[in-house]
């Protein structure tokens, strides 16, 4: 059951380390010194020590080789003897020792129970009869005569509580059953009652240990070695993670306040085989590792506090508050005497009074380890920019002790400047003020100026910096928006010189919020007929105002003289269809619409002047007031389909525009092959050479049906011979190939190809001709 025999036996040690310090510890950290013992008992490993209440100078502490140490003048000096008695010789073990009287006193482990009555000088086996050895473990005294060893759990999974009221001379045995659960230690109370620890449950008991029943469960069944009581305050170390305490490297201190119901648990990372509590909210417990922790606040945190231990440790006794003892690799005593150096900090200010938003750095004096802050800021130095307590706690490894000093910052109180202004979007042209408010001592513009205002006339942020009278240097900042003015141009849909009768409409640009033209309108465009300077101011979305340039009208005191009616076709004059590469001609009739002048035709203008031509041997043309006369207008189109042009007649004020408009058509050739075939051919082309499409009859004149592999996606058009989309085929999707099927019967005569696309590229075409 003995996790401890073989590691703590062969255990090699170093020089020891300081593992950490807690950052709540209290003002002195401990120091421990390793006591002086006689050879051969300063080799031992001890595992538990203790000290007479009723006299302090005396004190005892027993080890695993089976040593017993003893001193008489509160640890000054110490006497030993190895317990040799009963058959513990080849492997003694004493795990627990307890003296009642300076003369009476009991030791126990594995191999047994032994009673000494002369100060521990020598000792007699009292061992209950029956016992296998490495079964016991601790014992607890009432009195010279009254007590219980405590026996088994972890492999027979029974719990042997044996009972003596003669000093160990008989035994009473009272078992319970509670499987992998250790017994270790118990306390007995002057009313009868008491309790034992076994792996992760507590026993008690109201007969004064003659009878036990289960309690509560203290959490896992983790090796539970010592159980310590202060008032409701139960600490129990654990170690490992089963009853056996495997592994070393696990353990963990569990801390109750309500008289062991439940327990909080804080891990240490090492087995945990000693506690001890000073009160119900202090307390210590040590283990491997050179593990020796510390609590003022009943388990919520634990300070580290094992400077000057060296290896493993397993028991800790205290004699008061500040005197305390660690049995494990040596006995070692508590030292709060060491000479503490001071830390400072720099500024050397008890308290710092500073501006919002600033910054100070302030450093720890050197010669120390370790520099931690409350806050939990490492180092030496650090900046400070927020108010509050600033404590430095120095750890100095030399003497295992802590030294602080404290820092108070305080802010001035804070004035946030204001900053404002009427407006903060304004037009171009136009200026705003801003202004900020507050007790300042002065205040600088990042446009240069000074004082509580500044003008603004272009767009930015502008920013104020201001200084109070703590000398405290805030900034608060406005932006500021110019939006260009509008600058409208006015369009007109035709020349402003105009003739009597007559109007042009002028128009402003669209979008703006409202209009005003000088005569008057809201509207975004005005039709004029009245002579006259024309402006319009328009207001956009951001109240800018801009004003159009002015644009004159001109009305001349006359009226324009040509007249062409088209009433009866559309306003478009239309020429005959003719063959390519032939002409035809059309007359425009012209009627002079004034009463009193000729009017003269010299220069008409066909715009395109391609297709459409004007025969110059006609003119000029003079047409006597109120009569009428022709005009010839010729077309020669070079391409079937249709072409297009536009008419443009001088008039006194303004041309009169005539859209033009002819066909061009195939011409068909007839013939017979050299097979002696009829064939037919067009010229759909009369350029600089003809173009003939190919022969044919083809079965295109109502409907065309290809059939190509099948590729997909597939798209098939009829193109006409001016480049144009006339019919869209359809894609029938078949097991082997794709029908392409188009409709032909709406389509004029002449030639056209077939064009078939693949993702909008052609791939191949087809020529076809219609016949009617």
């Amino acid at each position: 059951m003995s996790q401890r025999r073989t590691p703590h036996r062969h255990i090699m040690f170093a020089i020891a380390l300081l593992l950490g310090v807690g950052l709540f510890a209290p003002e002195a950290t401990a120091q421990w010194t390793r006591a002086s013992l006689p050879a051969p008992y300063s080799t031992g490993y001890y595992l538990d020590i203790m000290f007479l209440e009723a006299d302090p100078n005396l004190g005892w502490a027993c080890s695993l080789e089976g040593y017993v140490v003893r001193t008489t003048d509160a640890g000054q000096t110490w006497a030993g003897v190895r317990v040799t008695s009963g058959p513990i010789d080849a492997d003694p073990d004493l795990e627990h020792i307890q003296f009642l009287t300076p003369l009476i006193g009991y030791v126990s482990g594995p191999s047994g129970i032994f009673r000494s009555i002369d100060g521990g000088a020598t000792w007699r086996d009292v061992t209950p009869f029956g016992i296998s050895q490495d079964l016991g473990w601790g014992c607890y005294f009432l009195n010279q005569n009254e007590g219980v060893y405590l026996v088994g759990g972890c492999s027979t999974g029974s719990q042997q509580f044996y009972k003596t009221t003669d000093g160990g001379f008989s035994w009473n045995l009272y078992i319970t059953n509670e499987p992998l659960s250790g017994l270790s230690d118990a306390i007995l109370y002057r009313d009868g009652s008491g309790f034992a620890v076994s792996s992760g449950v507590l026993w008690q008991t109201q007969d004064y240990g003659r009878s036990w029943f289960f309690y509560s469960r203290t959490g896992e069944k983790f090796w539970t070695e010592e159980l310590a009581i202060s008032g409701r305050s139960f600490l129990l170390p654990t170690a490992g993670a089963d009853c056996f305490g495997s592994p070393a490297n696990i353990g963990s201190i569990r801390y109750s306040t309500d008289v062991g119901r439940t327990f909080r648990e804080f891990q240490t990372g090492a087995a945990m085989f000693g506690s001890f509590l000073l009160d119900e909210q202090t307390g210590w417990a040590v283990g491997n590792n050179r593990s020796v922790y510390y609590t003022t606040n009943a388990g919520e945190t634990w300070t580290l506090r094992n400077c000057g231990i060296v290896g493993d440790v397993d028991d800790v006794w205290f004699v008061s508050d500040t005197l305390g003892w660690i049995a494990g690799n040596g006995l070692y005593k508590s030292n709060f005497n060491a000479i503490r150096r001071a830390v400072t900090l720099t500024p050397a200010e008890p308290a710092l009074d500073m501006c919002a938003n600033d910054s100070i750095y302030v450093e720890a004096s050197d010669g120390f380890d370790s520099y931690i802050w409350e806050d939990g800021t490492v180092g030496q130095g650090r900046f400070i920019r927020d108010s509050g307590l600033f404590v430095v706690v120095a750890y100095d490894e030399a003497t295992c002790l802590e030294s602080r000093d404290t820092l108070q910052v305080r802010l001035y109180p804070s004035i946030i400047p204001g900053i404002g202004s009427s407006n903060r979007e304004i037009c171009e042209g136009d200026s705003v003020e801003i202004e900020v408010f507050g007790p300042f001592t002065s205040r600088t513009w990042s446009n240069g100026d000074l004082g509580n205002k500044t003008v603004v006339r272009q767009s930015g942020v502008f920013t104020v910096t201001t200084v109070d009278s703590n000398g405290c240097v805030r900034e608060a900042s406005i932006e500021v928006v110019v939006h260009p003015n509008p600058d409208p141009q006015i369009a007109s849909n035709r020349s402003t010189t105009i003739c009597l009768d007559e109007t042009v409409t002028l128009s402003a640009p669209p979008g703006f919020v409202s209009y005003l033209w000088t005569n008057g309108s809201t509207d975004e465009s005005i039709a004029v007929s009245t002579g006259g300077d024309y402006s319009v101011t328009v207001i956009d979305s951001n109240g800018c105002i801009g004003t159009a340039e002015i644009v004159t009208v001109i009305v001349l005191e006359t009226r324009n003289k040509v007249y062409v009616d088209l009433s009866s076709t559309g306003g478009v004059l239309t020429i005959p269809s003719h063959p390519v590469g032939e002409k035809a001609c059309v007359l425009v009739t012209i009627t002079n619409q004034s009463e009193d002048e000729i009017l003269t035709i010299s220069n008409p203008l066909l715009f395109g002047n391609v297709f459409f031509s004007i025969p110059l041997s006609q003119l000029p043309i003079r047409i006597d007031p109120l009569a009428s006369s022709a005009v010839q207008i010729c077309a020669a189109a070079i391409d079937s389909g249709m072409v297009f042009d536009t008419l443009m007649i001088p008039d006194t004020c303004s041309p009169t525009i005539i859209p033009v408009q002819s066909r061009g058509e195939t011409i068909l050739y007839e013939g017979t092959s050299r097979c002696e075939v009829p064939a037919i051919t067009t010229v759909y082309s009369a350029g600089t050479t003809h173009h003939l499409s190919a022969p044919f009859p083809m079965p295109a004149n109502n409907f065309i049906e290809l059939q190509v592999s099948p590729v997909s996606p597939v798209r098939a058009s009829i193109i006409d011979a001016m480049g144009r989309k006339v019919v869209q085929g359809a894609v029938v999707a078949e097991a082997e190939f794709v029908r392409l099927q188009f409709i032909t019967e709406n389509l004029a005569p002449g030639p056209y190809m077939i064009v078939i696309e693949i993702e909008n590229t052609p791939i191949q075409s087809f020529p076809a001709t219609i016949v009617r």
